[in-house]
């Protein structure tokens, strides 16, 4: 028995969802020269909708500024990043309190909110946000940052890696459902628009978009690489990418990623097949254009180590 959070997808039933383009987390509307979240909301939310996305939320540190009006052309969804030094966002809630890391997801998801971990490999004062023995100790939040492109903006502080793969494939391999989202974590203009997730839901209403994220809906997308195709068959996965802007480009390099992080296939083509061993606890797909755009697709998983 397996889950497959692509199936529905491929099910003709659910025509009237749509793929849409997400950010949740980034930095907007503080105000203060040289702080984060500098530049005004407005001129910040107008970008991201000038650049496709569908889907916003804000998440300056501890603290939640509204916005100010409803928008038709971006769904805006509260947040906030919990800041005291592991940080992790927030999201579907506008309060921040000062307690441990454990109350702030427990409250967050009984108020209806669900979290993410933030930039596990980005050291701060000599050590990482997250080491594998706190992500051992928390439980209860949706996911993890796999990639954070602000970790590469020379302007940002700390060090350490933007890449948090090791530690989802560690999560996994032990058995806990963790769903890999992306962010450019926006503080600068040139951080703007380097990862994103791309959603399957009804529409940007905070209802839809949360259920799309809980079941794993969404894959992280570093540019124009986009899933076409997708389908778990008979113990077969099926996968084609193809490019948001058509170019010379047609063939990808696919790698199917297993248990313990370990390769288990990789192949350039314009799409690729995988039978899975049932041995495998999950298998992840990363796809990658001949440019360096790639993205991060969610695990299939083996219902015999996971609970959904």
């Amino acid at each position: 028995m397996y889950y497959n959070p692509y199936e529905i997808i491929t099910n003709e039933t659910n025509k009237n969802m749509q793929w849409m383009k997400s950010n949740f987390h980034m930095h907007a509307g503080v105000g203060i020269k040289g702080d984060c979240g500098e530049f005004p909301m407005r001129e910040v939310v107008d970008a991201y909708a000038q650049a496709g996305y569908k889907v916003l939320a804000v998440t300056n540190h501890n603290t939640h500024i509204p916005y100010a009006t409803e928008r038709d052309d971006i769904s805006l969804i509260n947040g906030v990043e919990y800041s005291h030094i592991a940080h992790m966002v927030l999201l579907g809630t506008d309060r921040f309190e000062d307690i441990n890391h454990q109350e702030a997801i427990d409250r967050t998801v009984a108020n209806g909110g669900f979290v993410v971990l933030c930039h596990p490999n980005w050291y701060w004062e000599n050590r990482e946000h997250w080491s594998l023995e706190m992500l051992e100790q928390v439980t209860g939040y949706t996911g993890l940052e796999i990639i954070n492109m602000g970790a590469y903006n020379p302007n940002n502080w700390g060090s350490g890696s933007g890449l948090a793969l090791d530690k989802w494939d560690y999560l996994l391999t032990a058995g806990r459902k963790v769903w890999g989202f992306g962010t450019d974590d926006f503080h600068y203009w040139n951080d703007m628009d380097k990862a994103f997730n791309m959603i399957y839901a009804k529409s940007g209403a905070y209802a839809d978009v949360k259920e799309a994220v809980e079941f794993g809906r969404f894959y992280v997308s570093t540019g124009v690489v986009e899933l076409e195709r997708f389908s778990f068959k008979g113990g077969r996965i099926s996968v084609k990418a193809k490019l948001a802007i058509p170019t010379y480009s047609d063939t990808f390099e696919y790698r199917f990623i297993g248990t313990g992080g370990k390769l288990l296939y990789e192949v350039t083509g314009r799409d690729a097949e995988y039978m899975v061993d049932p041995a495998e606890r999950y298998v992840r797909v990363e796809v990658t254009v001949d440019y360096g755009a790639k993205i991060y697709l969610q695990p299939v998983l083996n219902m015999r180590y996971f609970k959904i």
